[in-house]
């Protein structure tokens, strides 16, 4: 069941007008209603959380996670939100069809409207699986010798972006965070280690067994233009240093949900340019559903 707070369209467009207009990010109603009514099977029995950056104009994003295995580009396609013929959406569809317990979600942007789809891919799986696909480009295919090498086996989710035509990896890794080895992925977008400071949030926040880590690849070149390290669930009414706009980011999105929620990512791209994720749990069950998936969690008590 998706909790004790149902999810009600007329109350997410007041907390979506509301939290856009807190942080100062682009909003829609008509385009917001329209993925609302267009997905609402998704909002209504999946999960649902908000999401933006630390960039002065980051967007205000929302996303569900289905429970069920549900073809959400297919919906998509036939609302006319997606081309068929588009590589990206082909390529998502074809990891989508790997797995018989996939299942797809969903990313959103308060002004533009549907902007990413991911696929949960029914656990952990071999990256080699999702590379030996037809769809997937040579110049993606080409890093599977580099992700080897770095430990990067294991993979549970899946994306592709329509907006910047680039592809996601998301990665567990094997070991709790090191400074050398986040060395080590860093040498995959050319960034530097960050300052002592940003490194001591990482080491302290990061789940300690192993976490997350995304690698986000341009669709027709392969490039990687940059890799995340996610600390998910932090333990409450605690926080890595974030600044002004995830600090109101925090105190403005309401989580409805039954357990709250706080996720940050650390995003290092070529000539050093960092920023932050921020997510936060709407409604839904999030953590549980995050339990289900055996996510890598922070807040050790909460993990499966």
């Amino acid at each position: 069941m998706p909790g004790s707070f149902q999810f009600s369209s007329d109350q997410f467009l007041a907390d979506i007008q509301a939290t856009a207009s807190a942080i100062g990010a682009d909003y829609c109603s008509d385009t917001t209603s329209r993925m609302l009514d267009t997905f609402a099977a998704g909002f209504h029995n999946g999960a649902v959380l908000w999401r933006t950056t630390s960039k002065p104009s980051g967007a205000l994003n929302y996303r569900f996670y289905e429970r069920r295995s549900t073809d959400t580009v297919a919906i998509a396609t036939r609302a006319g939100l997606l081309n068929a013929t588009d590589p990206v959406t082909q390529l998502i569809e074809t990891w989508s069809g790997l797995y018989a317990d996939s299942a797809e979600l969903c990313d959103f942007d308060a002004a533009a409207g549907l902007v990413k789809t991911w696929v949960f891919l029914g656990g952990m799986r071999p990256v080699t699986d999702l590379l030996a696909v037809p769809t997937v480009p040579e110049g993606i295919r080409r890093h599977e010798a580099t992700f080897d090498r770095l430990g990067l086996t294991w993979v549970r989710h899946a994306a592709v972006d329509y907006q910047h035509q680039t592809v996601n990896l998301y990665f567990r890794t094997t070991e709790g965070f090191s400074p050398a080895q986040a060395r080590n992925f860093l040498s995959l977008t050319g960034a530097e280690l960050p300052a002592a400071a940003v490194l001591e949030d990482m080491r302290e926040f990061t789940a300690p067994s192993g976490y997350t880590l995304s690698v986000t690849m341009t669709a027709a070149t392969g490039k990687i233009e940059r890799i995340g390290i996610y600390a998910l669930k932090l333990p409450v009414g605690r926080f890595p240093t974030i600044g002004d706009r995830l600090e109101q980011f925090f105190r403005a999105a309401p989580s409805r949900d039954d357990e709250e929620m706080n996720a940050i990512a650390w995003s290092f791209g070529a000539e050093d340019r960092q920023y932050l994720k921020a997510e936060r749990s709407y409604c839904g069950r999030l953590v549980a559903l995050m339990q289900e998936w055996a996510s890598p969690m922070t807040d050790i008590g909460q993990q499966a």
